[in-house]
């Protein structure tokens, strides 16, 4: 049934196989300046970043969404809703502004809405959902994340070094260990994340890692995840960024996501047009039933 909604939603060929991707080799990514691990300027723009990224829980609103990949493409305009850490929902916008398709996750399940056929399927969330309802290589913690605009180190990540780059980018490099080591300090939200004493050698980031690239206003432009050996796995750009009114204060987010995922050969791109921020989001909004059909808009 997936594959036939999928080519009906989304108007390509649903063979949807992953290519594989060609090593690429990290160090040659990093051609700036190696700071120390104590750099002022270093720890001014994780402090900021790790600051707002907490404040940031949730968020709705709609995005043009552009997908591309060798044998599939579309760009459709969709209302999106996201939480921390894996609630999501997808609405696929048709004509005369009618939804075409939901997903919706919440707590490891999902429901999935055709309107083609008035069918709505449920299930268990699988690290392929994505991937196989709508051509994104991620998983949905993962995703919300990145959607949110400012993603935090993955869990179980520690701190690896910090570089300058010649165009004045501050890029902070999070390694992970191997299973006979634990992760040193990896909690973001422990102070000890910022004591120079709890970097790990670099040689770790041979097992893979993330680097985030913040320009010279300490904004997040760029995110490289490493599976080990230095491959990448998904690299991520955030552009455009743009004030937005959030209660009594304003900051910036990104209003192009871009998500690039070089072992399936494919690209996600997100042009937000309205975006509008929550510490929380009601169930319901996560949650498919029999009449949501008739929903319009969420």
């Amino acid at each position: 049934m997936f594959v036939l909604v999928v080519g009906l939603l989304l108007s390509f060929s649903a063979s949807g196989c992953r290519t594989s991707s060609p090593p690429v080799d990290f160090e040659t990514k990093l051609s700036g300046t190696l700071l120390a691990n104590d750099d002022a300027r270093a720890e001014r723009v994780l402090r900021a970043y790790l600051e707002l990224s907490n404040a940031r829980t949730a968020m709705r609103g709609s995005a043009r969404v552009a997908l591309e990949g060798p044998d599939f493409k579309l760009n459709r305009p969709q209302r999106i809703l996201v939480e921390r850490p894996a609630r999501l929902r997808f609405e696929i916008v048709g004509l005369f502004d009618q939804i075409a398709a939901m997903l919706a996750v919440k707590g490891g399940e999902f429901g999935f809405f055709d309107a083609s056929t008035g069918q709505v399927s449920h299930g268990r969330v699988t690290s392929s959902l994505l991937w196989d309802l709508a051509k994104i290589d991620l998983e949905i913690p993962e995703v919300v994340e990145l959607l949110l605009g400012v993603p935090r180190p993955s869990p179980g990540l520690s701190r690896a070094s910090n570089w300058l780059e010649v165009d004045g980018r501050i890029v902070l490099v999070f390694a992970w260990t191997d299973r006979e080591r634990p992760a040193v300090c990896a909690d973001a939200g422990d102070l000890k994340f910022f004591d120079p004493g709890c970097f790990v050698s670099t040689d770790t980031l041979a097992l893979g890692g993330e680097l985030f690239y913040f320009d010279v206003a300490g904004r997040l432009v760029e995110l490289r995840s490493l599976d080990s050996g230095g491959v990448i796995r998904y690299r991520v750009t955030f552009e455009d960024y743009q004030a937005v009114a959030n209660g009594d204060s304003n900051f910036e987010f990104p209003n192009r996501t871009t998500i690039h995922s070089p072992g399936a050969n494919s690209v996600a791109r997100f042009d937000w047009k309205r975006v509008m921020f929550a510490e929380q989001l009601s169930d319901r909004f996560f949650e498919i039933r029999r009449r949501d059909e008739s929903t319009r808009g969420g």
